[in-house]
């Protein structure tokens, strides 16, 4: 994914990474799923994946730990999806690029 990158900016690639969930991460998750209604299959994700970092793939992929979303929803609460406010969603990541990945419910 990165072969290319170096030719194209003039500098190697930094670590790209996805570390795998130790306790304390799996301990978050099972805490965001009993305080907010978040898919199962983000929980299911955080039992295994503390978290990912492609800085140099694309803009870059950034997924944030559970515990830095628990800490996120304490301070900002869930974000609206959509124009009627009736669906959220948890902010989860971003692209490094000035997009932020939300995960949501897709029922109402």
């Amino acid at each position: 994914m990165t072969g290319e990158f170096e030719h194209r900016h003039g500098f190697p690639p930094g670590t790209n990474q996805v570390r795998p969930a130790d306790h304390d991460d799996q301990a978050a998750a099972h805490t965001l799923a009993q305080v907010t209604p978040t898919p199962a299959d983000l929980v299911t994700f955080y039992e295994s994946i503390g978290d990912l970092t492609w800085e140099d793939v694309g803009n870059g992929y950034f997924l944030d730990t559970a515990g830095d979303l628990l800490l996120r929803l304490q301070e900002y609460g869930v974000v609206d999806l959509g124009t009627d406010k009736r669906s959220h969603g948890l902010a989860i990541g971003s692209n490094g690029g000035g997009l932020i990945y939300v995960a949501g419910s897709s029922t109402r």
